[in-house]
């Protein structure tokens, strides 16, 4: 039966991966980075991993470096390139089995495995490539180690205990959340179970830490600690950029939670909260018609999470086995430190954090839903409930899920309307069936007439095309209002659902529009200089001019070795990356 759930989760994960890649700004800047040391060997690998979101701050390369053993093994394609991403999704499953077992029952802990593997939430994240993808599993047999390490039961509990070091570890260079959090969480748990092992032990797991974190300490060195300044200032920013009071933020994070238990449940997205603010000390509520529509399923979802959560504090105070009270604890302290983490952020919430802790609102449902068996007497009446509501949710999942799979087929070719995009907050759906497509006519066009392509779109969709283009060896650079020259063919390409008219009205005065081809969601509008626009025959591209970046330096293993002063280049322009971070997260 275990080996039935996974199937059906991989045939969700792996059904059209390559056709519906899910490949846009941050999945083309991690390539470029991976490329290079495809290439060049792994001596191009950057001692620094990817940026968090808004910030100059970088997290520790284990994305990278696990990204280009993928590319090693599946080619250097951005298919290729994702496939770890979807294979560490998969086995996330089995993981996830093994983890509730110390608690639930063989039956309970295959429903919730089924729920896992069909989570329209977990699914698309097991369909691309992103530093945070890979959390659920490395998070999952983490902390299935750790628990092990401190089960009396175990022989090999200090084996266990630097295995979950060295997973948890790795999970902090996924994610700069579950950088503060993990740590916080395993923290607590040693601190109350107070395992003992060797001195041995104890030295292992330092040396695991500091292995990994070796290219972020040699970075470190060679630049005077610039990264971990921008920690601090990241910490301060994240903390401050709202000034929301306390409980406002407490509403706002609770809120979060429950919309997001109703998502990662049920696939649902629709839920919805009224918006609680605190004005000269008075309470004001506010709920739109979109609000008033969906409040009865945030209101529904929240009483579960509510009493689930109870759940989850009465089963641990009753319980008496060891193995299952340390399962019940390690939940708790997760809950509550990503809670509590989570404070800062909830006015500026994105669905991917819950990718540190999204698994628990599964499990917790399991503990309302033990919590139900009990109060229908536990015997076959009260197992067959639970198993037909975690079945229900299941093919909850699958309905949204395929709906979803319905518009990445159509993407291409119709300009499809989406819902409000919950999961991955795309307002359009973008495939890279349809990105490849676009590449086609552009390449057409460049040989065509030997013209470099310029190009405009949106950052999230423009940086994947350039990249794609120069795979495919096509000259190019930024449509511009300036340095236009006779010698290029022109596009511009939107959201075909947008204001075509209105997107067109700035670049009217230096070029005339030409025919329009529309690839599904996305229009391709080939626009003309002209003649008083021009400045020069054609651009020199030999002239390579490199903008000046405030973001600290970045060195490959090579240039660390063999460096100056300053790392010889970074494929990415700082101040430019940040800016568009900063467009696509808006």
């Amino acid at each position: 039966m275990l080996v039935s759930v996974v199937l059906v989760g991989f045939s969700l994960r792996a059904y059209h991966f390559s056709d519906w890649l899910h490949f846009e700004l941050d999945q083309a800047r991690d390539a470029r980075v991976v490329d290079d040391a495809l290439v060049g060997g792994p001596g191009e690998l950057t001692l620094l991993g990817p940026k968090a979101a808004g910030t100059f701050l970088r997290l520790a390369p284990g994305f990278y470096y696990l990204e280009y053993i993928s590319g090693l093994i599946f080619g250097g394609s951005p298919s290729g390139l994702a496939m770890f991403v979807m294979l560490f999704s998969v086995l996330s499953l089995p993981v996830f089995f093994f983890f509730v077992r110390r608690y639930f029952s063989v039956l309970f802990s295959l429903g919730l495995t089924l729920l896992f593997a069909t989570s329209a939430y977990f699914v698309m994240y097991g369909r691309f490539a992103w530093n945070p993808n890979i959390l659920p599993f490395f998070v999952l047999l983490g902390f299935l180690a750790l628990l092990r390490s401190v089960d009396e039961e175990e022989t090999q509990r200090g084996r266990f205990f630097l295995g979950a070091v060295f997973l948890l570890t790795l999970a902090t260079h996924a994610h700069f959340l579950a950088f503060l959090a993990l740590p916080i969480i395993a923290g607590l748990f040693l601190l109350i179970k107070r395992p003992r092992f060797s001195w041995r032990v104890w030295v292992g797991a330092f040396v695991i830490v500091a292995s990994l974190y070796l290219p972020m300490a040699l970075n470190e060195a060679a630049t005077g600690g610039l990264n971990t300044q921008e920690f601090f200032s990241a910490v301060t920013k994240k903390s401050t950029k709202s000034d929301h009071s306390l409980v406002e933020k407490f509403l706002r994070d609770s809120s979060e939670h429950v919309l997001g238990a109703l998502l990662i449940t049920t696939g649902f997205e629709g839920g919805t909260f009224p918006s609680i603010t605190l004005q000269h000390g008075k309470v004001e509520i506010k709920c739109a018609t979109k609000c008033d529509r969906g409040k009865w399923y945030g209101v529904t979802a929240a009483a579960v999470l509510i009493m689930s959560i109870a759940a989850l504090g009465f089963l641990w105070w009753e319980e008496m086995e060891r193995k299952r009270k340390d399962f019940l604890l390690l939940c708790g302290l997760w809950l509550l430190t990503t809670f509590a983490l989570f404070l800062p952020l909830s006015y500026n919430f994105a669905p991917r954090f819950f990718l540190v802790s999204g698994m628990l609102f599964i499990i917790l449902l399991g503990l309302f839903l033990v919590m139900v068996r009990r109060f229908l007497g536990g015997g076959r009446l009260g197992t067959a409930v639970a198993l037909g509501v975690m079945m229900a949710l299941v093919f909850s999942n699958l309905s949204f899920l395929f709906g979803r799979f319905g518009e990445l087929s159509q993407a291409g070719t119709v300009a499809i309307n989406s819902a409000p995009d919950r999961i991955l907050k795309d307002r359009i759906r973008v495939t890279l069936e349809q990105q490849m497509r676009i590449v086609d006519l552009l390449e057409q066009r460049y040989q065509e007439h030997g013209y470099p392509v310029y190009m405009f779109s949106e950052p999230q969709h423009r940086r994947a095309l350039t990249y794609l283009m120069e795979l495919r060896g096509i000259e190019n650079a930024v449509l511009g209002f300036d340095g236009i020259y006779r010698q290029g063919v022109y596009y511009l390409i939107l959201r075909t659902q947008s204001d075509l008219e209105d997107g067109l009205k700035k670049y009217r005065e230096n070029y005339t529009v030409g025919p329009m081809t529309s690839f599904g969601t996305l229009t391709v509008i080939e626009l003309s200089p002209r003649p008083e626009a021009i400045i020069g025959e054609r651009q020199d591209f030999s002239a390579v001019s490199h903008s000046d970046s405030t973001a600290p330096p970045r060195y490959t293993w090579k240039e660390f070795f063999h460096r100056t002063s300053t790392p010889s280049a970074d494929q990415e322009s700082g101040t430019l990356d940040q800016l568009e971070d900063t467009e696509q997260n808006q």
